[in-house]
C-alpha cells in the first residue's frame, strides 16, 4: 500500500471512529463495531493501530494537532501579548463543546494502569503549553513579564484553562 493511500485509509478510520466514539462513548464501542462502522477490515485497523486504545489516543492527538493549527491560523488577528492571551482563552472555550473532549475524560479515567497510554495522553494534553510559552515569550519581548517566569506562568495559565474546562463540564 502506498504511503499516501495508507495515510488516507488511516485518516478515514480515524474520522469514522470519531463519529462512532461520539455516538456510543469509548467503553461502549467495540473493535467489531469499529470494523462494521468504518468499513475497514479488522486487519486493516490493526495495521494502522495497535489496539482500540491506540486508535483513540491517535484520534486525540489528531484533534489536538488540529486545535493547535487552528490557533496558529488565527493568532495573527491578535496584535499584542494581552490580546493573544484573551484570544487563546477564547479559542479554548470554543473547544469546550467538542464532544470528543468528554469522551477523552472517560477514556483517561479508565486507563490508570496503562503507563504508556497515560504518558501519551499527558504529552497530548501538554501540547498546547508550547503555544502558551510562545505567547508569554511575546510578553517578555513587550517587557510585560520577566523571561525567567515564562515556564512557570505557562503552567499556571494552562492550569487555569484546564480548570475552566472542568468547571464547564461540572455545570452541564
Amino acid at each position: 500500500m502506498s504511503s499516501e493511500k495508507a495515510q488516507r485509509k488511516r485518516d478515514m478510520i480515524l474520522d469514522k471512529a470519531k463519529e462512532l466514539f461520539i455516538q456510543r462513548g469509548y467503553a461502549a464501542t467495540s473493535m467489531d463495531e469499529l470494523v462494521k462502522y468504518t468499513g475497514a477490515s479488522k486487519g486493516s485497523i490493526y495495521y494502522h493501530f495497535e489496539s482500540k486504545e491506540d486508535l483513540f489516543v491517535k484520534l486525540l492527538a489528531k484533534q489536538n494537532q488540529e486545535w493547535m493549527e487552528a490557533w496558529n491560523d488565527k493568532k495573527a488577528r491578535y496584535a499584542s501579548f494581552e490580546d493573544k492571551l484573551y484570544g487563546i482563552a477564547d479559542h479554548m472555550v470554543d473547544d469546550f463543546q467538542n464532544p470528543l473532549t468528554k469522551i477523552a475524560e472517560e477514556f483517561y479515567i479508565n486507563q490508570p494502569e496503562n503507563k504508556t497510554i497515560v504518558g501519551e495522553m499527558l504529552a497530548i494534553l501538554q501540547g498546547p503549553r508550547t503555544l502558551y510559552r510562545e505567547i508569554f515569550a511575546e510578553g517578555v519581548s513587550e517587557g510585560r513579564i520577566p523571561a525567567e517566569d515564562v515556564e512557570e506562568i505557562s503552567i499556571i495559565f494552562a492550569s487555569l484553562l484546564d480548570g475552566m474546562s472542568m468547571l464547564h463540564f461540572e455545570r452541564i
